[in-house]
């Protein structure tokens, strides 16, 4: 029966690995309390071979609240950054305790939330769809699309986006606060690009169109979108030429630019954005 309840979570959020891969049985996870309401979930990732951990906020009494009726968000962190830098910050981890939200906050290390062609043994794609399957697992939570959102800031907002794309449906909402989401790419103008990790996406421009989001922008119709950026930030460019795609596709969005660099301040400044954006969507559903 344990068993297959893990195989039906699986499937339901679209983990593409043998069920051998990704089935932890409750010995294999390790919970610790970070702080009151705040857990670290850690586990052996099948799909990494390595020793992996997420960072779970839960909502006040969340025991109380049914399966079916948990919200959740999952916040992707951007490069050098890791799953506490948002717990951390003290005015951020409140403001993520009082969301009446499960949020889950991955660790994505270096690795873009993409399945390298470079460095065949860095799936973070794969990683991230066994993060939420175990996480789901671990707290209950429901599989239908309404009750999901996902973001994510700097590499984490090009990730957020490129996932939500590859996962069409399986998100009601998605946020980008200073992504990089026409990337990778070259030609932008100067101060508006980002060298490109050659290392994760290879050299080959044609391969690179098939990671940057601007491409699968019409796999998001039907999602909720919010993209921040800030009009001192080295993708602003890159976001507004996401917005144009998305006007050119007839795809509803809110677009927000606010004043700053490409900082964790800017990040600071728009995390009460993306709640208020998450839970009024999930909220309505």
């Amino acid at each position: 029966m344990y068993l297959k309840r893990i195989f039906s979570c699986l499937m339901c959020v679209g983990l593409v690995m043998n069920l051998w891969v990704s089935v932890l049985s409750a010995a294999e996870l390790e919970t610790e309390e970070l702080f009151p309401r705040v857990e670290a979930v850690s586990f052996e990732s099948a799909s990494l071979k390595k020793t992996k951990r997420a960072v779970v906020v839960l909502p006040e009494e969340w025991q109380s609240i049914k399966p079916a009726e948990r919200r959740t968000l999952v916040i992707l962190h951007g490069r050098g950054r890791h799953e506490r830098s948002l717990i951390d910050d003290k005015l951020i981890r409140q403001q993520l305790l009082d969301s009446g939200l499960f949020v889950i906050l991955p660790d994505g290390d270096d690795g873009w939330y993409i399945n390298s062609p470079e460095r065949k043994q860095d799936v973070y794609e794969t990683y991230l769809e066994e993060v939420l399957a175990i996480v789901s697992e671990q707290y209950e939570l429901p599989t239908s699309q309404k009750q999901w959102a996902i973001a994510g800031w700097s590499m984490g907002g090009f990730g957020c986006v490129r996932f939500a794309e590859r996962h069409p449906g399986r998100f009601a909402a998605v946020s980008s606060i200073i992504g990089l989401l026409d990337f990778p790419r070259s030609g932008l103008p100067e101060g508006q690009s980002y060298k490109v990790p050659v290392d994760r996406f290879g050299s080959d421009e044609a391969v690179w169109k098939q990671f940057n989001p601007i491409h699968g922008a019409e796999k998001l119709r039907g999602t909720s979108v919010l993209i921040i950026t800030a009009d001192q930030a080295f993708d602003r460019t890159m976001n507004e030429q996401f917005r144009d795609r998305l006007i050119a596709l007839g795809l509803p969005h809110q677009f927000v630019e606010l004043k700053g660099g490409h900082t964790f301040s800017v990040v600071r400044a728009a995390i009460p954005l993306v709640l208020i954006h998450t839970q009024r969507v999930l909220q309505r559903n």
